[in-house]
């Protein structure tokens, strides 16, 4: 026996079982029960917003806030399809449609204030940054989590896999902060909802690589 044929003999003794990660669905199901959980925590503390009923009767909110929560829920299923190796890139765009609606739910929205307010719609409100912020440290324990049950896609896709991650956090986390924070325009809302999932899920993908690392699993 060659040298060779010995060292390969001695690796197949000592390969031990790979063990089969869960299927995305089911990740993808334990990781929503995790965004719930922190969503009743959040709404049993502040509660709902007192106008809620009455925000949610308009057309362009209620779809706005459905499509934030459906793009959350598609991109981390994205997520976690896009981890494993050998499936389709394209699972990428599996939120894309999602956050179509929410943007339409944007727009009609802003039609319907400046309908209402007229020009004053478009007015800038500063004190609307707290639910960038808000949004911001809802998203971070759920990307956390998210990011170490895709851990093994450092070797894969690091960077899509991030920004998916980040996205469904966020995104999940701005339709929960839509339920307690009232006050602001449609326009406010795409500028600090949409500004938080965008600069959260682009960091993420720029970084991908880093945030694997950061958490403990590195590329040999």
């Amino acid at each position: 026996m060659t040298d060779t044929e010995r060292l390969i003999a001695q690796l197949a003794a000592r390969a031990a079982p790979v063990k089969r990660l869960p299927s995305p669905l089911l990740r993808s199901m334990l990781w929503m029960l995790l965004a719930v959980a922190v969503a009743a925590i959040i709404i049993a503390s502040l509660g709902f917003r007192p106008d809620l009923a009455q925000a949610m009767s308009s057309p362009g909110a209620a779809m706005e806030w459905s499509g934030s929560l459906l793009t959350g829920v598609l991109a981390a299923f994205a997520a976690f399809q896009v981890s494993v190796p050998g499936r389709s890139p394209s699972w990428a765009w599996l939120p894309l449609p999602a956050a179509v609606v929410w943007m339409t739910g944007v727009g009609v929205g802003c039609l319907e204030d400046l309908a209402r307010m007229g020009l004053q719609a478009f007015a800038f409100e500063s004190h609307s940054a707290e639910c960038a912020w808000a949004i911001t440290f809802t998203s971070l324990p759920l990307g956390l989590v998210m990011l170490v049950m895709v851990r093994h896609a450092c070797v894969v896709r690091p960077g899509p896999t991030a920004l998916l991650a980040a996205l469904g956090a966020a995104a999940v986390s701005a339709a929960v902060v839509s339920l307690i924070h009232e006050g602001e325009t449609a326009l406010m809302g795409l500028l600090w909802h949409g500004g938080a999932v965008g600069v959260l899920s682009t960091a993420s993908w720029l970084f991908g690589q880093r945030l694997f690392s950061w958490i403990g699993y590195r590329r040999h």
